[in-house]
């Protein structure tokens, strides 16, 4: 799992500004320094598919989109690979942040899904991808997701988030 930042104070307002203050283009910000300070890694794993972390029908209407697509999308195009929703949350959760790690995990059981309309676009299924999401804390969210995609016969998996915990 690779991130550019520490999820401290000054990027906990960031994060916040750009989940749900509806700062789309603090996106550009991120991509440019995932990029910058990651993107030789994948390619060199040779990732070929980014895949954002899904989030619920809920979600995205209140937020109006869905920050870890902005990110994947962005980051695809800054490395020439591609960006596919191979994923979707088939049920609504609770917000992570508020849980303990305990409490994250079970909270995503059975909420990721594998995404057979995106699948189909592939002749066949990805071998390596970088799952990216904007903030990494206990890894209950990049477990859940990387479990269904090795379901579905990818064998490398890579986790991608703007910020880590700090703690």
């Amino acid at each position: 799992n690779f991130a550019v930042w520490r999820y401290d104070r000054r990027m906990k307002k960031s994060i916040a500004a750009f989940k749900y203050g509806g700062r789309r283009e603090y996106s550009s910000f991120y991509v440019r320094h995932m990029a910058q300070e990651i993107g030789r890694l994948l390619l060199r794993y040779q990732v070929t598919v980014l895949v954002p972390v899904p989030v619920s029908a809920k979600r995205r209407r209140y937020r109006g989109f869905n920050q870890a697509k902005l990110l994947a999308d962005g980051l695809a195009r800054e490395l020439g690979i591609t960006s596919a929703e191979l994923l979707v949350r088939v049920k609504d959760t609770r917000p992570q942040n508020s849980l303990t790690p305990e409490e994250r995990k079970q909270n995503l059981e059975g909420a990721i899904g594998w995404n057979e309309a995106a699948a189909k676009g592939f002749s066949e299924c990805p071998g390596t991808v970088a799952v990216i999401d904007d903030i990494y804390t206990t890894g209950s969210t990049l477990s859940a997701c990387a479990d269904v995609l090795r379901e579905h016969g990818v064998v490398r998996i890579y986790g991608v988030c703007v910020c880590i915990g700090a703690d």
